[in-house]
């Protein structure tokens, strides 16, 4: 699986987060660090694998706890609209 960022998306970045609005649903969402990180890793071509061998280096995860929240993460960015999977 090699998720796609939805390409109506438009993203602030503030202080308590990244906010991301999904213009087709007229959706606002603000994700944290560790979301954003994996969002912005959705381009098609990455695997989650892959993906989780990023959030693993980036945040000092084992590899299997990133695997499981990135899983995680990027089922609910699929039913937030954000993401195609």
């Amino acid at each position: 699986m090699t998720p796609l960022r939805r390409g109506e998306v438009f993203q602030q970045t503030g202080q308590t987060g990244t906010a991301v609005y999904e213009a087709e649903s007229d959706g606002l969402h603000v994700l944290n660090a560790s979301a954003f990180a994996i969002w912005e890793l959705c381009d098609g071509q990455t695997t989650l694998q892959e993906m989780a061998a990023a959030i693993a280096e980036l945040t000092g995860l084992e590899i299997d706890v990133a695997a499981t929240e990135v899983a995680a993460t990027i089922e609910v960015l699929s039913q937030l609209g954000l993401v195609v999977t």
